[in-house]
């Protein structure tokens, strides 16, 4: 019989990133247990929020079961998002929020494109909700691509 701690070790080994390209309507996702870096970036106007979502909020589920060391950090980068986006990002936000109210350091980097007013205050809407640290990060933008992190 495996004590506990062979059986924690082995999902926290078990757990794999998950990565999905980011195409014309939907984010470029990186979330990297290893590293505890998690990244959204590019636009998210999914014709299907639910498919496209639905296997990062599992993943998240998983993350969230086990503490780790050092912080997680959670790198919002989105051009634009719509209203279900919207919800799926405050579900996100919500079991980080308690991953993070048990001891488990999680920052939010929400970036914004320095003239964009509307995505700066949806962060800090967001911030403003939460219990959570949230660091607001103007970024300059060259060209149509904010660029990936």
């Amino acid at each position: 019989m495996q004590s506990r701690a062979t059986v924690v070790d082995y999902i926290h080994i078990c757990m794999e990133k998950l990565i999905i390209q980011g195409e014309k309507k939907t984010p470029y996702i990186s979330l990297d247990p290893g590293s505890r870096q998690l990244k959204f970036e590019g636009r998210s106007i999914p014709e299907d929020t639910i498919s496209f979502y639905e296997p990062i909020l599992k993943w998240i589920e998983q993350y969230v079961e086990e503490a780790r060391e050092g912080t997680t950090d959670l790198h919002v980068n989105l051009e634009y998002f719509n209203t279900s986006t919207s919800r799926y990002l405050f579900g996100i936000f919500k079991k980080l929020e308690a991953y993070h109210n048990k001891g488990n350091p999680v920052l939010i980097h929400w970036y914004y494109e320095k003239d964009d007013f509307e995505m700066l205050e949806s962060g800090e809407d967001y911030a403003s909700i939460l219990k959570i640290p949230f660091k607001m990060v103007p970024v300059e933008v060259e060209g149509d691509n904010p660029g990936r992190l």
